[in-house]
């Protein structure tokens, strides 16, 4: 039988059980202050001994170790864990360094049979190791020079006694700070240094060699990011327990660091088990760009609705984001952060809309930790809302009022956001017609004379975006959903009003708002719509600031976006 150890199944307080993958990477986000270094903290003792006290989160934690005694001891042995025999008194028996703290030194039969009986508590500093964010500067980068009949007691020591870790780590040093990594041997203690001397090692030194390494920077010398991120890589990467849990591995790190760490746990070799709390979206997204990633478990913790709730991502779901380049390479995973999540067009939108967010707050309220994120159009906006309401995010949907001018959007839309577009296709119909009806189609005359003003200026000059669109807009024809995105419910009247309010208000039931006067630039239509760049500079910038003083339409619509996403009633949106 081969010899394994990991967490099996994982119990909250709120019924929750998670199954963390066994040779793969759990990992615990949330908005802030959600619990995720809480439940780290309560789930790590537990895993050797799972009869430690009351808690917030963990009920329970169930652990499983494989094989004999004896295989037992040849797996620690593979792992870095060689046995020796102290001089001592008699009896002279092999001892193992390690159980239940890392000074400790074991007689290996007793090790044998603890693990045989499940006492996992006393072998935990070879099955455990933890780094916590209070401590990720504390790193110890000299070691003292001990007798090798012994093994090496300490990280410093462990790359001294192996060359090829130290080459490791030194590569992991070069791809995120560019910097190689050494140890300097030539001193009374061991000592992590900073660079290369350029020179073989050669025993005893020259003074050319020692010269060389005393000029080198030391470790302990280096900012808080470098230091930080060879912590973790010295206690939890170069020679991983089976078991290794990380609190808050971006602390300290700039985001391409914090994004390479991710990818480095992601692709971590051997048999080993991550568990890991994160507030960082950029750490998320190493993990999901890792080329061979192992099994990856998602739990979201979540206290918004004034109780703890978890939710694991099924393995499905997981595979699914991971095959979709929207989540991975754009900060659509930052949302994964919030308590809830505004989807928009367009960056522009987003501005905008959080700052009448701002503005428009009840300020003896609660925080509001919202975000507001774009998907670069309409067509990703319903489906990218499902996608984080699998993850238990309360996610609402603003779009321009012309996202009602093709049924079958609509019908995609409203399927993705769990609602039928059954009761809507009447109203659909209704409101299309009229658009239809009012299509114009240009004379030869009439087109060349628009597309002339299109085309004006120098003849060498790029086709721009803008000019493209309204090229297009001129070769279709113009419609009535021209007027109708410009004006919305005001170009209504009659029954054509009340079909596109019915609309409205069941699309928004299923978190989907549509601009009810049409788009984005005439919410402020004292600023001209002709530029949105500009339109946005002017409404934030201009001699009136014009976001701070929101009509009361605005002010009703943020509103009824509010009351969707309260936390309170939003429990579980499909």
């Amino acid at each position: 039988m081969s010899t394994s150890f990991s967490v099996s199944t994982i119990t909250l307080n709120d019924g929750t059980a998670i199954n963390p993958p066994a040779n793969g990477m759990t990992v615990f986000i949330g908005p802030n202050n959600s619990g995720k270094s809480v439940l780290l903290r309560e789930l790590s003792p537990r895993i050797t001994n799972p009869t430690t006290g009351d808690s917030r989160w963990v009920s329970e934690v169930r652990s499983t170790g494989t094989g004999n005694g004896a295989e037992f001891l040849n797996w620690v042995a593979e792992r870095g864990h060689r046995s020796w025999v102290p001089d001592a008194q008699p009896p002279r028996v092999p001892v193992l360094r390690g159980g239940p703290s890392a000074d400790s030194a074991i007689p290996t039969d007793s090790a044998a049979e603890w693990w045989e009986r499940g006492l996992f508590r006393e072998l935990r500093s070879m099955l455990v190791t933890e780094q916590w964010a209070a401590g990720r500067l504390d790193v110890r980068a000299t070691s003292q020079n001990w007798d090798h009949f012994e093994p090496a007691a300490d990280p410093v020591q462990y790359l001294y006694e192996d060359p090829e870790l130290q080459e490791k780590l030194s590569r992991y040093a070069v791809e995120a700070f560019g910097k190689p990594l050494v140890v300097d041997w030539t001193s009374p203690t061991l000592v992590l240094r900073v660079g290369s001397t350029g020179m073989d090692d050669r025993t005893p030194p020259p003074p050319e060699l020692v010269r060389a390494y005393r000029e080198l920077p030391q470790l302990i010398e280096q900012g808080d990011g470098f230091r930080a991120l060879v912590q973790i890589l010295l206690h939890t990467i170069l020679r991983p327990t089976p078991v290794v849990l990380i609190d808050e591995p971006e602390a300290f790190l700039h985001p391409p660091q914090a994004r390479l760490l991710g990818r480095m746990l992601a692709q971590l070799p051997g048999q080993t088990q991550v568990f890991v709390a994160t507030h960082s979206a950029d750490f998320l997204a190493g993990v999901l760009d890792a080329q061979e990633a192992r099994p990856l478990a998602l739990v979201r913790l979540d206290r918004s609705s004034g109780r703890p709730r978890a939710r694991q991502l099924e393995p499905d779901a997981v595979a699914e984001l991971l095959r979709t380049p929207l989540l991975r390479y754009s900060n659509i995973s930052s949302g994964l952060f919030y308590d809830r999540v505004v989807l928009c067009e367009a960056e522009g939108d987003c501005q905008f809309y959080a700052a009448t967010f701002d503005v428009t707050r009840d300020a003896s309220a609660p925080y509001e930790n919202t975000i507001f994120l774009h998907t670069s159009g309409k067509d990703r906006l319903a489906d990218t809302a499902r996608r984080l309401r699998t993850f238990g995010i309360p996610t609402a949907v603003i779009a321009d009022f012309d996202l009602l001018n093709d049924y079958a959007n609509v019908r995609k839309a409203m399927t993705a956001l769990g609602g039928t577009v059954r009761d809507m296709s009447a109203d659909i119909k209704t409101l299309n017609d009229y658009a239809n009806a009012e299509r114009t189609i240009p004379t030869v005359a009439g087109f060349r004379k628009q597309m002339g003003s299109v085309l004006a200026g120098r003849g060498n000059r790029q086709l721009t975006e803008k000019m493209i669109e309204k090229m297009s807009e001129l070769i279709e024809g113009s419609s009535g959903w021209g007027a109708l995105k410009k004006s919305g419910l005001n170009a209504l009247g009659g029954d054509l009003h009340a079909a596109a309010e019915r609309l409205l208000k069941h699309s928004a039931a299923h978190g989907l708002f549509i601009v009810p006067c049409g788009e984005l630039e005439r919410w402020v239509r004292s600023v001209p719509p002709e530029n949105k760049a500009r339109w946005l500079a002017d409404v934030f910038s201009g001699q009136e600031p014009w976001y701070q003083n929101p009509t009361s339409e605005l002010r009703e619509f943020c509103q009824q976006i509010r009351s969707y996403l309260d936390p309170s009633r939003v429990l579980d949106q499909p």
